[in-house]
């Protein structure tokens, strides 16, 4: 194998290699797929909960680019070519049937990211894409006119282009540890350090292990410091045992982190989130459903009628919260047990403002582990994203998250890795041709 010479090898099966190798097969090349685990894919098959948000389906390209910040307006040609529509074409063209949820989330329909993953894995196989696994590259080698191959453990292997798909540093035990930046550091590269990004959120509260699992498809999350509102966003927001997950919170989280870090160093109290779980209604609307209900059952437990608001366990705690702790002067609204007929209007109103205002307070952020993706990486000026080929070295193409670009959850990151990665694809199979004469 030492021997052999390739057109294209790709560094790292994941979602931005897959497709990578697949477009440069797909172009007429001999193409090589490296990858260190045992199997391709490991992270797609995770994503999303398992489900794989395998883009967003945002028609409007400005309005797109502009969901990735400053270092955005780089995509605007990797996505002229590969952009939200043609991605689902290219998935839907392949036997996978798609839908839209809110937010222009796409899924494949089975709600299994296999489905995804398949689709991939029949692209390089009908590329003509020889995929090797268990393999553990080395470095890069080249010099000062191009690349020349790659480093493996016991030998090398010649290439004529070579795309360095590896991904950043976001959930490591997948895979994901970021070598490949050493690789581009040698050859000239600054990379700006990754750090983990869209991770979930650490509370002091003990009690929320009561609500794990708890999902909500769209709440209104405030960030506050005392009283004062710092962010608010509306997402959707998932119960763990540690705290918060779900694309809300994960899309805030970073920004939790620095506004808790600056109120450490000015001595204050830790920022609290607050989450309205009735965000279509104000307050004076929802006290009057709540007073509705009551006065409709009034030998119902409290808390049944609660139940039928919200969800059992949540509706629980926030009876719980409402209620106080025991006081040996109050006959029966210090238990659970109390029925509507009973409901004080102070504790009405206490419940109405902790179903709008139910808080939990801001520890940290979860361990990378946790992270859905990492920022940092290559930064833009150091590409040329018309082909995704470096400026240090010609034949390398870099592509998926190895690249500087920020992006919030909610099929974005995956959308750069499709794009890029058959942009590099294609562009080094045509760099691979001219290579060989």
């Amino acid at each position: 194998m030492s021997s052999e010479l390739y057109d294209v090898v790709v560094i790292g099966a994941g979602p931005a290699g897959l497709m990578a190798a697949g477009a440069a097969g797909a172009a007429g090349a001999r193409v090589l797929l490296l990858e260190k685990n045992r199997e391709p894919g490991r992270k797609l098959l995770i994503s999303g909960g398992g489900r794989c948000n395998f883009t967003n389906a945002e028609s409007d390209m400005h309005r797109l680019i502009s969901r990735y910040d400053a270092e955005g307006k780089a995509l605007f040609s990797p996505f002229a070519r590969m952009g939200p529509t043609q991605v689902l074409e290219f998935f839907a063209s392949r036997g996978m049937p798609y839908k839209i949820e809110d937010n222009n989330r796409a899924f494949p329909r089975s709600d299994k990211s296999n489905s995804v993953l398949q689709v991939l894995l029949d692209y390089i196989e009908n590329s003509n894409v020889r995929l090797l696994t268990r393999v553990t590259v080395k470095g890069l080698r080249y010099n000062s006119l191009r690349v020349q191959g790659v480093h493996l453990d016991n030998h090398d292997i010649d290439a004529r282009s070579i795309v360095v798909a590896t991904g950043g540093l976001a959930r490591p035990d997948t895979g994901s540890t970021g070598d490949g930046f050493s690789w581009l550091e040698q050859v000239g590269h600054s990379i700006v350090r990754p750090e983990p990004s869209l991770v979930p959120v650490v509370v002091e509260e003990d009690w929320v292990t009561e609500l794990q699992g708890l999902a909500f498809g769209e709440v209104r999350i405030s960030l506050r410091l005392g009283e004062k509102t710092i962010l608010k966003t509306d997402g959707k927001v998932l119960f763990t045992h540690f705290g918060l997950s779900g694309p809300g919170i994960l899309n805030l989280a970073t920004r939790m982190s620095q506004v808790a870090a600056e109120a450490r160093k000015q001595g204050a109290a830790a920022p609290t989130i607050c989450l309205n779980f009735f965000p279509g209604l104000d307050g004076g609307l929802l006290d009057r459903r709540l007073q509705d209900e009551l006065g409709a059952y009034p030998r119902r437990q409290l808390r049944t009628i609660l139940e039928t608001m919200l969800p059992p366990r949540l509706a629980r705690r926030i009876l719980v919260e409402a209620l106080g702790p025991p006081s040996p002067n109050t006959a029966n609204t210090n238990n659970t047990e109390i029925t509507a007929s009973e409901v004080p209007k102070q504790l009405r109103k206490r419940i109405v403002i902790l179903m709008q205002e139910f808080r939990l307070t801001y520890r940290e952020l979860q361990s990378e582990d946790w992270a859905v993706v990492s920022s940092g990486g290559v930064p833009t000026v150091e590409v040329d994203f018309r082909s995704m080929e470096s400026k240090r070295v010609r034949g390398l193409f870099v592509c998926g998250d190895m690249l500087n670009i920020n992006r919030p959850s909610g099929g974005y990151s995956l959308q750069i890795c499709w794009a890029t990665g058959y942009v590099a694809g294609l562009a080094a199979a045509d760099a691979a041709s001219a290579a060989h004469g």
